[in-house]
C-alpha cells in the first residue's frame, strides 16, 4: 500500500524532462531483457479442504523471466516458485498441523499503449495475461487431508501505468500493474481425499479433471497487484525491485482464501 501511495504521488508531480537521458529504459525504441530474481514470499492461507485453521509462513522466492518493450507495447514472461513451511496461526496443542507448501506460477502478459495521463507524465497501457498457478500442500499430521492442492489456469484483463522520475540525474521507472480474472479453469480435491483408500482402482487424474470447473470472477476472485522499480545500469543492464500482492478466494464448495506477499530483487540482462 505504501508503494502504491508513492506511485500515485509521483503521478501528480510535474518535473518530467523534455528528453530522456540516453540510458533511460523508456528512451530506446526496443529493449529486451532476461531476468533472474530472488526474494521472499509470505502467505496466509485458509482452506477448509485442509483444515479450518488459518495458516501462514514465509520462505525464499525465485523467478526467471523475459521482458521486451517496444515504443507502444510491453511483453513479459515470468516463471516463479517457492517452498514454504506452513504453520497454524492459532494455538492448537492437540496435533502439530505444520506442513509444506509448494507453489509454481507461470504467466505471460501483453500490454499496449493507450494514452498519457497526468500532464503526459504517466503512460497507461491495457492488455491481458495468461496465468497458470499451482500450489500443493503436504501435511502428514492431517489424516484425510494429507495432500491438498489448487490448480488454476486462466485469462485475465490487465492494466499497467508507468512513470519515469530522476534521482541524482539517473532515471528510475516506476510502474503499477493490476490483473483481474475473466475466466479460470480450477482443479481442487474432493472433500475426502484419501484416494487410494476410497477407491484403490480409481484413476486419480481422470477423477480430478472430472471434478474441475470453469470459474468466473464471482466464484473465483483473484486480484494481483504489482509495483516495480527499474533502475538502469551503465552496461545496458538494469535492476528491478518488485512487490506483488496476490489474493484469491474460492466461493464454491468448501471455501478457500489466500493472500501472498512477494518481494523480488531481479537482475535484468540486456540481449
Amino acid at each position: 500500500m505504501a508503494l502504491l501511495c508513492l506511485f500515485l504521488t509521483l503521478c501528480y508531480q510535474a518535473k518530467g524532462q523534455s528528453q530522456d537521458p540516453p540510458d533511460s529504459v523508456l528512451s530506446l525504441p526496443t529493449m529486451r531483457y532476461l531476468s533472474l530474481g530472488f526474494g521472499s514470499a509470505y502467505i496466509k492461507l485458509n482452506d477448509e479442504h485442509m483444515s479450518p485453521l488459518n495458516y501462514n509462513g514465509g520462505s525464499i522466492y525465485a523467478q526467471l523471466g523475459a521482458f521486451k518493450r517496444k515504443k507502444n507495447s510491453i511483453r513479459n514472461l515470468a516463471i516463479g516458485g517457492s517452498y514454504i513451511t506452513l504453520g497454524p496461526m492459532e494455538d492448537n496443542r492437540e496435533i502439530d498441523p505444520r506442513g509444506q507448501y509448494l507453489q509454481l506460477d507461470i504467466n505471460y502478459a501483453q500490454h499496449w499503449y493507450v494514452k498519457s495521463l497526468f500532464n503526459k507524465t504517466v503512460r497507461w497501457y491495457a492488455g491481458g495475461k495468461l496465468n497458470s498457478h499451482s500450489n500443493i500442500r503436504l501435511n502428514e499430521q492431517l489424516y484425510g487431508a494429507f495432500i491438498t492442492f489448487l490448480f488454476s489456469n486462466g485469462v485475465y484483463v490487465s492494466s499497467l501505468m508507468e512513470r519515469e522520475v530522476h534521482i541524482s540525474g539517473r532515471p528510475l521507472t516506476i510502474s503499477w500493474q493490476m490483473d483481474l480474472p475473466v475466466v479460470n479453469h480450477l482443479i481442487r480435491p474432493n472433500y475426502l481425499n484419501i484416494y487410494d483408500f476410497v477407491n484403490p482402482e480409481g484413476d486419480w487424474l481422470d477423477e480430478r479433471l472430472g471434478d474441475s470447473n470453469w470459474r468466473t470472477i464471482n466464484s473465483f476472485t483473484n486480484i494481483v497487484s504489482t509495483i516495480s522499480l527499474i533502475y538502469p545500469l551503465g552496461t545496458s543492464n538494469a535492476l528491478r525491485l518488485s512487490y506483488e500482492w496476490d489474493f484469491y478466494r474460492v466461493r464454491t464448495g468448501l471455501p478457500a482464501t489466500s493472500a501472498t506477499h512477494s518481494f523480488i530483487f531481479a537482475f535484468l540482462f540486456h540481449y
